[in-house]
């Protein structure tokens, strides 16, 4: 059977993509799952700038299940591509980059800084 999924000119081998925020940057998922099988990790979201996120409590029981608020904590955009990039380069499966800007700007300038880097699949 093929599950193939076509985005533009990013082609997955299946659909099945890992949540950002709770699947890290991959490495914390070493020996938990082959990253082959995955269609694509998306990786922990990253801002322009480091961000501490929220103070805790950041996660609340509910009758329902859970609620977080962990508030986008991350080292930003460049320590993402000088630490945490080469390493997701190096993984069988398409890396998807999930950033979070203030302003359109902000978008702008690191989807730019990520597009220039080695293996980056520029959108036509």
């Amino acid at each position: 059977m093929n599950v193939t999924v076509t985005l533009n000119r990013l082609r997955l081998q299946n659909p099945i993509l890992v949540a950002s925020g709770t699947f890290g940057y991959a490495k914390e998922m070493v020996g938990a799952i082959d990253f082959a099988k995955l269609g694509g990790i998306i990786p922990k979201t990253v801002t322009h700038e480091p961000r501490k996120g929220n103070a805790p409590p950041r996660t609340v029981e509910t009758a329902s299940g859970m609620l977080n608020a962990i508030g986008l904590d991350n080292d930003g955009i460049d320590y993402f591509i000088a630490h945490h990039l080469p390493y997701l380069r190096t993984l069988p499966t398409a890396i998807i980059a999930n950033i979070a800007g203030e302003t359109a700007e902000q978008f702008v300038e690191m989807a730019e800084k990520i597009g220039k880097e080695p293996g980056s699949r520029r959108w036509s």
